[in-house]
């Protein structure tokens, strides 16, 4: 199958045969395909990250394997089409801005592998919405996201409204 000195395809070589293939014989391509194809191979057998994409990122290898040693929480959040996307934040010290930065690229990351061409301007999301759990809007960037939720929480985007300066 992947003899050495042979010109096989490296595509078709089980995962112990990767050895006798010569990595200077094949294009920059078919060894990234290569390289994806053996590492959800690994992922898939793995008992704590099997459950991720494939074409799985760094990071979120790192927060998987953070939520399994209790260093990070899921929170769910709710889109206005219905649709709820699991987020993952660091636990200790995570501010709010964490979670709007987490939200970003879990948002941006969901589109790209949706093959969506959409560019989302989030300078004009923060400025037009508030997260929201249990309806507490996180107002503060430097507040602490354990002050309003726990693993497992439900957030969703709230309308900002103007706020009128009342005076006594």
């Amino acid at each position: 199958m992947c003899e050495p000195g042979e010109p096989a395809d490296p595509s078709s070589c089980a995962l112990s045969e990767l050895e006798a293939v010569d990595v200077t014989a094949i294009s920059h391509e078919q060894l990234k395909d290569l390289t994806d194809e053996v590492l959800n191979k690994v992922l898939e057998k793995d008992s704590v990250l099997g459950d991720l994409p494939n074409n799985v990122t760094l990071g979120e290898v790192d927060l998987q394997i953070a939520i399994e040693h209790g260093r990070a929480i899921t929170v769910h959040l709710e889109r206005f089409d219905g649709i709820v996307i699991p987020i993952v934040v660091q636990k200790n010290g995570a501010k709010v801005t964490d979670l709007k930065n987490s939200i970003q690229r879990k948002m941006t990351l969901h589109l790209k592998r949706a093959d969506e061409r959409a560019k989302i301007s989030w300078r004009r999301i923060w400025k037009t919405y508030w997260l929201s759990c249990d309806g507490q809007k996180l107002k503060n960037d430097n507040d602490l996201i354990s002050k309003y939720m726990e693993n497992n929480s439900k957030l969703v985007f709230v309308k900002r409204f103007r706020e009128k300066n009342i005076h006594d």
